[in-house]
């Protein structure tokens, strides 16, 4: 390969992964589970490439330890921005993928390292996908099973979502229902809200 060519092709495949990046700020991703993933590590295997091919140069090597300053520096404060790179680039605690239909897809997952386990409902826009809600796993089953406190009784690591099926939709909210533990209900998620992660 040229280096012009693996140039424009790192220069490209950045652009990519920071406007990946960026998206997320705005719940917005591209379309499928892994799609983030394999941006992030073909950028990540063509840093290391660039950096080893190009390691002569002032402008690489102030690049490679900036971005290692940078990863040290997330390790500081309890490595809690650390784990969230990690998290971003892995399925580290992505318990279970749902497709609901062609449009939609639920994803029940710990996005960072200190957060809630949510299902994460997810709305597919052409070649992107929006999450639309993320309601707390735990109230889900709280819900399904008609118990008082989930928290105390299951582990949110071993027990599963069964089966989910699209019920309905609005401009307000989703209704999904799930199937934990042999019980079925349906559950109507307010859509376009502000919870946590």
């Amino acid at each position: 390969m040229s280096n012009r060519i693996l140039t424009v092709t790192y220069l490209t495949l950045s652009l990519i992964f920071l406007s990946g990046l960026f998206m997320t700020f705005y719940d917005y991703s591209y379309y499928g589970y892994y799609t983030d993933k394999m941006i992030n590590w073909l950028w990540l295997g063509l840093t290391l490439i660039i950096v080893l091919k190009y390691w002569k140069i002032k402008a690489i090597k102030v690049y490679f330890f900036s971005m290692l300053s940078f990863l040290i520096l997330c390790i500081l404060p309890m490595a809690i921005p650390f784990f969230g790179i990690l998290y971003y680039f892995t399925s580290m605690d992505d318990y279970q993928q749902i497709n609901l239909n062609s449009d939609y897809r639920i994803e029940r997952t710990k996005h960072q390292a200190l957060s809630m386990p949510r299902v994460f409902v997810y709305k597919r826009i052409g070649i992107f996908e929006k999450n639309i809600c993320r309601p707390v796993f735990f109230e889900i089953i709280e819900q399904v099973l008609n118990v008082e406190s989930a928290k105390n009784d299951y582990d949110e690591q071993k027990l599963s979502i069964q089966s989910a099926k699209l019920f309905s939709e609005n401009k307000d909210s989703i209704g999904i229902e799930y199937q934990i533990l042999d019980k079925r209900k349906i559950i109507y998620h307010p859509t376009e809200n502000d919870d946590g992660y």
